[in-house]
């Protein structure tokens, strides 16, 4: 049997079908004993339902300039390792 960390655990499989079956009826069997679990999984579907709706932006040019500054920032503190 499952315990709360397992269905946590498993969750998003759970919520994406791709859990095997005998794991999947665990999880739902959980699910209707378990309150709190049932509350987690519906948040994260909710997520997962707002971040399927939503349409990336790219990146702005700032964005880009400030990644590749902090790159260069990072490599000059850290320089690659001869080999």
């Amino acid at each position: 049997m499952l315990n709360c960390r397992d269905v946590g655990t498993n969750a998003t499989e759970f919520l994406s079908g791709a859990l095997p079956w005998r794991i999947n009826l665990q999880v739902v069997w959980h699910l209707l004993r378990c309150g709190n679990c049932r509350l987690a999984v519906i948040q994260i579907l909710t997520l997962l339902r707002a971040l399927g709706r939503r349409q990336p932006k790219p990146p702005t040019d700032a964005q880009i300039q400030a990644w590749m500054e902090a790159l260069d920032h990072d490599h000059s503190q850290h320089p690659p390792h001869s080999h």
